[in-house]
């Protein structure tokens, strides 16, 4: 079934930033739906909470919530625990390979989008093994989109550009953060011939923030240099948001 989806992390069985993901799945549901979500945020929130009792999860530790909203109106909520206690700088340092598309369906919280990385994964799983590669989306004007679905970050000399295409809760906090941190943060297009000139890369879901160690322009049959990024501003950036957390 076609449906929306938010990942919305919990303090215990308190949502984190509950409103704002609440406004965003209303949004898409406007958007591929045609209609506001049936379902009050008093009632979400409540049935949040009682997935994660009933699921026996931490009252005290950071747990998520996996909403999935269907077009009649009806949701299936899915808990887990967060590897993390806090919003961090992921350990995993993937890396990137391009994957041509374009289409807001594509990059925003929808089943075509989850559809999609499970096709590329699982395709790439069996051709090379498992690993933990990621899929830089860049569409017909060479401009990056996301990195597997995820909203894309990049640092440069003396510029924090988010993707102009990016979205979601933790999207938003990172920008607000980062703005405050005196550094120079925009909103614009990265594209890929940019990338060259890039400090960092990195990706931001519920997850936390993910650097990409390396990315290859170009398949692997054509002769062009690997391009290698730190780690230093992520881990940075991620700090500052749990501390925004507290």
């Amino acid at each position: 079934m076609v449906y929306i989806y938010e990942y919305i992390r919990t303090q215990g069985f308190e949502p984190i930033h509950f409103e704002e993901h609440y406004a965003h799945l209303d949004m898409l549901s406007v958007v591929y739906f045609s209609e506001s979500l049936k379902i009050s945020q008093h009632d979400l929130r409540k049935a949040i909470k009682e997935s994660l009792r009933k699921g026996h999860f931490s009252p005290t530790s950071m747990n998520v919530v996996y909403v999935r909203y269907f077009a009649d109106g009806t949701f299936e909520l899915e808990s887990n625990y967060m590897i993390y206690s806090a919003f961090a700088m992921r350990a995993l340092r993937p890396k990137a390979h391009l994957l041509r598309l374009s289409g807001e369906m594509l990059t925003h919280n929808t089943s075509a989008k989850e559809a999609l990385v499970e096709f590329y994964h699982t395709a790439q799983q069996q051709q090379n093994g498992a690993n933990n590669d990621v899929f830089i989306w860049a569409d017909e004007k060479d401009e990056v989109v996301a990195i597997d679905g995820s909203p894309v970050i990049a640092v440069f000399e003396d510029e924090v550009r988010f993707s102009h295409k990016g979205s979601g809760v933790e999207f938003e906090l990172a920008y607000d953060v980062v703005a405050n941190m005196n550094r120079n943060a925009t909103k614009g297009a990265i594209n890929l011939a940019e990338l060259a000139e890039a400090k960092e890369l990195l990706y931001i879901s519920h997850e936390g923030i993910t650097a990409v160690k390396s990315f290859r322009p170009e398949p692997e049959s054509k002769p062009t240099s690997t391009l290698l990024f730190m780690d230093i501003s992520a881990e940075k950036f991620a700090s500052k948001i749990a501390e925004a957390e507290v």
